[in-house]
């Protein structure tokens, strides 16, 4: 996910999804964000990741940091500096947490890939992702799969292999996985996908998807998000019929999206309202980082779809506002 430079990256406004409308307060405990919140991503390595600091102080509790990446063995953040020794990420968390805000650490993203897809030990992919568990001291671990790592079947397998471990290792941690969708559903990879978490004997706390960059020309960006997460849920259930809307997570691309769509403020209190109706786990975007409009900021190459402004009319934070 994300746009410029890593294209379809999230930011999860991290808000309890039943306080949809009453602003961005939360209710989940600290150091885990599990099911029932909003967490919005934030591009770490984005010039506006200043924004988290002002929804922190607004009262923003949960966000989802992103992306730590697998380089062979090791992880990094997207900005190249080794995971636990970021002064930029690890200033920017510690910032954040002290003002309230806990992060959900996020691995991949469109120009990324986790751990398991780098590094074939299955000891030192397990190792990796405990380290993010530690040095941040989360509860909460969210995998973004996108492109070809969606169908590398050996890597879904050595990934859900470890998340098994880990959740064996650490009781309570949520683990989430952040998948392409279409107003259909999830695409056929990324049903095999969670059937083979299934296989694996795991079950994906919030399978989160990626309400954006649809490609199928003009529509109603919220009816969209919704659709497709009736549609994935059906999906979800015919492998696993214990699944629910509280185990889907919603996150679309604020204000113009890559395929020149446009998920409006107007669409962002709807979904709000609906996914508060049924009960949905998570309620994210991508980005806080692009949570203002493009006359706040220099102009990109792209100013369609920036990577630091929406591309709409609108006041810092609308959206992270009217999405918890």
């Amino acid at each position: 996910m994300g746009d410029g430079r890593w294209k379809r990256r999230l930011v999860t406004a991290a808000v309890a999804v039943g306080t949809a409308g009453a602003g961005v307060l939360g209710t989940s405990t600290p150091s885990q964000a599990a099911v029932g919140v909003a967490a919005p991503y934030v591009d770490m390595s984005n010039s506006q990741v200043g924004l988290l600091d002002q929804a922190a102080g607004a009262g923003l509790t949960h966000y989802t940091a992103a992306f730590v990446i697998g380089s062979g063995c090791n992880q990094i953040w997207g900005d190249t500096l080794p995971v636990g020794n970021d002064p930029n990420v690890d200033g920017e968390i510690d910032k954040a947490r002290s003002e309230g805000a806990e992060p959900i650490i996020s691995s991949g993203g469109a120009a990324g890939l986790p751990l398991a897809w780098t590094c074939t030990d299955q000891n030192t992919i397990v190792a990796g992702y405990q380290a993010l568990i530690d040095t941040y001291q989360v509860r909460s671990l969210d995998f973004d799969i996108e492109g070809a790592a969606i169908a590398d079947t050996a890597s879904i397998q050595r990934h859900f292999a470890a998340v098994k471990t880990l959740q064996t290792n650490n009781p309570g941690l949520t683990v989430s996985v952040t998948l392409p969708v279409l107003p259909s559903g999830l695409t056929g990879d990324g049903v095999n996908l969670v059937r083979a978490a299934h296989d694996a004997g795991v079950k994906i706390d919030v399978v989160n998807l990626m309400t954006m960059d649809y490609y199928q020309g003009d529509q109603d960006m919220g009816q969209a998000a919704e659709n497709a997460t009736d549609a994935t849920l059906g999906q979800l259930q015919g492998i696993d019929g214990s699944y629910s809307y509280a185990n889907l997570g919603i996150t679309p691309m604020i204000g113009v999206n890559d395929d020149g769509s446009v998920f409006t403020l107007d669409n962002a209190r709807s979904v709000a309202s609906w996914a508060a109706g049924k009960g949905v786990g998570r309620l994210s975007f991508w980005s806080i980082d692009r949570d203002q409009s493009c006359g706040s900021v220099a102009a990109e190459a792209h100013p369609d779809a920036s990577s630091t402004c929406s591309g709409v009319d609108q006041n810092p934070l609308d959206f992270t506002t009217a999405l918890s």
